[in-house]
């Protein structure tokens, strides 16, 4: 069965959520999007998880798709992971006895990562793609201080910054060092063009707590991202999977230049033999 709902968190947010649920699931499956992005982009994902009786659950975040919030802001980041824990508690009161798996791509991989540091024994393992442990890693000092005085002093203003990104992308220097997929969010009308200082400011800052907060992740991880990606920085990502104390890790790497793997064949049966693994 594929459905959707608005779910209401216990701070009056509404969260639109997409379902591919299966009449027998093995397990639940929550997918969190990366910036810009809304669950309708991966549905394919969604089908890929029906055909092997596997619930696929993939909200859109507050500020992003059909949710209800301001476009691409956020006040604390901690609001994104008590917005994800009501919906775990939600399928754990729906099925008790099914294993929850997190994946993430990009800001959803950061997401996860801080849900997982928080509330690790509520989910059973994650999977990242590109997580966002610093976004644009060749941001200036300089800038990001400015960003984080901007945040302080007009947290909400809203920043134009898919539009910046296609008009720099006119200049050849630049097109090597910004994402290169911002076009089709122009295009899509429940896409998020628009961010915030504050938003900027806490995803950054998580960032840099995933990475100071790593001694208690023990959750199994499966983890992908390319060498030469220009959105996040690949040096953050493995250091992040080289110094969890989770003896179940694996980090596969690609050097394609891309951001986005979710597409992908071999991914994606690397993905389904690692979850048949911890379900048999």
């Amino acid at each position: 069965m594929i459905t959707d709902e608005y779910f209401s968190t216990s701070k009056k947010v509404k969260l639109y959520i997409r379902y591919w649920l299966p009449e027998c699931p093995k397990a639940f499956m929550m997918f969190i999007h990366g910036a810009g992005e809304h669950s309708g982009q991966y549905s394919h994902l969604g089908m890929e998880c029906l055909q092997r009786q596997i619930a696929f659950i993939a909200p859109d975040v507050r500020g992003f798709g059909n949710s209800i919030g301001p476009r691409g802001h956020i006040r604390r980041f901690q609001d994104y992971l008590d917005d994800l824990d009501q919906l775990v508690v939600h399928l754990h009161a729906r099925n008790p006895e099914l294993p929850v798996f997190l994946m993430g791509h990009s800001f959803g991989g950061l997401i996860a990562i801080r849900y997982a540091q928080q509330f690790c024994k509520k989910i059973h393992g994650i999977i990242l793609t590109s997580p966002a442990l610093d976004i644009a890693p060749g941001i200036p000092k300089l800038i990001r201080k400015m960003i984080g005085l901007v945040s302080f002093v007009t947290p909400a203003l809203p920043l134009e910054l898919v539009k910046w990104n296609e008009s720099l992308r006119k200049f050849k220097w630049f097109q090597s060092k910004s994402p290169y997929r911002t076009a089709d969010l122009l295009n899509d009308p429940l896409a998020t063009i628009k961010y915030t200082p504050r938003w900027v400011s806490e995803l950054i800052h998580n960032g840099t707590r995933a990475l100071s907060e790593i001694n208690p992740f023990q959750t199994p991880t499966l983890c992908f991202y390319d060498r030469y990606d220009p959105l996040v920085s690949p040096d953050l990502i493995e250091r992040f999977i080289g110094n969890i104390v989770s003896h179940d890790k694996k980090l596969t790497v690609y050097a394609d230049g891309k951001h986005q793997f979710l597409h992908n064949r071999e991914v994606l049966q690397h993905i389904f033999q690692w979850l048949s693994v911890r379900l048999e």
